[in-house]
Formats: structure tokens, C-alpha cells, sequence
């Protein structure tokens, strides 16, 4: 699944810090349902339901990279049978956000459709979850 977006945002350079989260940023792009810290890296649990329901989670081992005005995610996608690399790569600027996915996914042309609809929500309603989050926060 090859991605590339920019996003309108609103609300500085403080969105880094929210993004760099991956209990925020996994469940609200990317509609997982777990997320747990092990040692160094997060594993991360994405549904693959769609117009097809597929009985597994897409299992994935994330580790995050962080610089001034970006964070870099690296993806381990744990399938059936062996084990692919990716990354989600954002860049902040004043006003926009730019991201880019590249994760090749199991049976790519179903889940890239699945989990492209999915980031297509996240950036219409990018603005909102960050307005919230940083209320939350305190930020």
C-alpha cells in the first residue's frame, strides 16, 4: 500500500507531539483496536473489516523514530507467512501535514482499499481529533 497525502493543519508544530503517540495515532488513522507497548516497539492490532470480512487482525510491530519536525514510523507486518517491512512518515509544517505510507500489506489490493478508506476519514476529520486530543492533553 503506497499512500501520499497532505493534510491541512491548523494547529502548529504542537501536532508532532500527538502524532508521535501511537495510542493515539494507530486507533485513529488506522481503526485499531489494540495497542500495547512491548520493551521497545508497539504492537498494534488493525481489523480487516471491510465489504469482505476477513477472521484475522492485521498484526503489526511499530517502532518510532522522532526529529524536529517529523516522525518516522517502521512497520513490521507479521503475516502468514513472513514478515514485511514499511514505514509512516509525517512531516509537519506550520500549515500543513504531509504523510506517506508505504507498507506492503497481505493481500494488498483488499486491505490497501480497506485501510485507504480508513486514512481518507482520518484526514477529513484530522483537524477535529487533534482539537480534541490537545484539549485532552493540555497542549
Amino acid at each position: 500500500m503506497k499512500l501520499t497525502s497532505e493534510i491541512k493543519n491548523e494547529h502548529g508544530t504542537s501536532v508532532l507531539t500527538i502524532l508521535s503517540d501511537p495510542f493515539f495515532l494507530f486507533p485513529s488513522m488506522l481503526k485499531a483496536t489494540n495497542v500495547e507497548k512491548i520493551d521497545n516497539k508497539y504492537k498494534v492490532e488493525i481489523p480487516i473489516k471491510g465489504v469482505f470480512y476477513l477472521p484475522f487482525n492485521l498484526i503489526t510491530y511499530v517502532t518510532r523514530y522522532t526529529a524536529i519536525n517529523s516522525v518516522n514510523y517502521v512497520v513490521n507486518v507479521a503475516d502468514f507467512a513472513e514478515h514485511r517491512w514499511g514505514n509512516i512518515r509525517i512531516y509537519v509544517e506550520d500549515k500543513k501535514m504531509k504523510l506517506d505510507l508505504d507498507i506492503p500489506l497481505p493481500l494488498d489490493f483488499i486491505n490497501s482499499k480497506i485501510l485507504g478508506k480508513r486514512i481518507k476519514v482520518f484526514e477529513r476529520n484530522f483537524n477535529e481529533l487533534i482539537r480534541v486530543e490537545r484539549i485532552k492533553r493540555k497542549i
